[in-house]
């Protein structure tokens, strides 16, 4: 019963993309054509600026340069509470002074701290609509941040592995992610569509196995006989016109005018003819 049932709905399901395939990919191809429109002409554009910084448990100035598995495992855990030291109050309130635009949630906002694949090299980026307002935002929180960081460790040290940059291109939108995004909702969505339409459909139509879908035996078919209002007949979807209806003569409409009928009123009728007729015998 559960295979009869699973046949069921796969037959469904192709019967469904196979009569309306050419509206599905049409939906598709437009779906993909306003994300296209959307990531191009209308979101804005944002770009990222990014540093990277090394993080360790050891001072600089020391003159080991050996680390064991203990101080790897201190720098990572530094890391993460560089995430925090890097957007204090502190911090982002100074970087505001400098930036007056922007105020301290919209600051906050901007700014992503995280550790590069759980090691100790800590990435900074910011994020605007503007390249070089990034790159600016990006330079001036790595001094603060690195700042701050030494005021609180002291036996810790943090070195810039790499300086922000320019961004020559924006990180988002992505027009190709955009793209087959809307497509691949275009295809779903369409076809969901048509799914249900075909689903609360209850018609019967002609190509339907009833035997495979309802396990119920046709024994007969009654044809669809329709008489029209113009005299014709419908048998499915075709006519065909009545031979006495198109050989019926039309009537005939006779135009009198005002004289006609005067001269015509004048004249005896039968039943005076008749009555002069007997006088005249008698």
């Amino acid at each position: 019963m559960e295979e009869n049932e699973q046949s069921i709905d796969l037959r469904v399901l192709w019967k469904v993309l196979k009569d309306h395939l050419l509206p599905i990919a049409a939906c598709a191809i437009i779906a993909a054509v306003v994300g296209l429109v959307l990531s191009v002409a209308v979101i804005p554009k944002q770009y990222a600026s990014k540093a990277q910084l090394v993080v360790k448990n050891t001072d600089d100035n020391t003159s080991s340069t050996i680390m064991n598995i203990n101080d790897i495992n201190a720098a990572q855990k530094m890391v993460a509470t560089c995430q925090v030291v890097f957007t204090t109050d502190h911090v982002l309130g100074e970087l505001q002074a400098l930036f007056s635009n922007y105020s301290i949630g919209e600051l906050r906002n901007m700014i992503v701290i995280e550790a590069v694949n759980n090691t100790e090299i800590l990435s900074v980026s910011v994020t605007t609509l503007d390249p070089q307002v990034s790159m600016d935002i990006a330079t001036k929180l790595t001094e603060l941040g690195m700042s701050e960081f030494k005021s609180v460790y002291d036996n810790g040290s943090i070195k810039l592995l790499s300086q922000p940059s320019l961004p020559q291109s924006h990180t988002f939108p992505s027009v190709p992610m955009f793209t087959v995004v809307g497509l691949f909702l275009g295809l779903v969505i369409s076809y969901i569509v048509f799914l249900v339409i075909e689903m609360v459909d209850i018609k019967v139509k002609p190509d339907d196995d009833l035997m495979q879908l309802y396990g119920i035996p046709v024994f007969a078919e009654i044809m669809n006989f329709e008489i029209s209002d113009k005299g014709s007949y419908k048998y499915n979807y075709y006519s065909h016109s009545s031979s006495e209806s198109s050989q019926k003569p039309k009537p005939k409409t006779e135009h009198t005018t005002a004289a006609a009928a005067e001269e015509k009123l004048s004249e005896p009728s039968t039943v005076d003819k008749i009555g002069d007729k007997r006088k005249e015998n008698a």
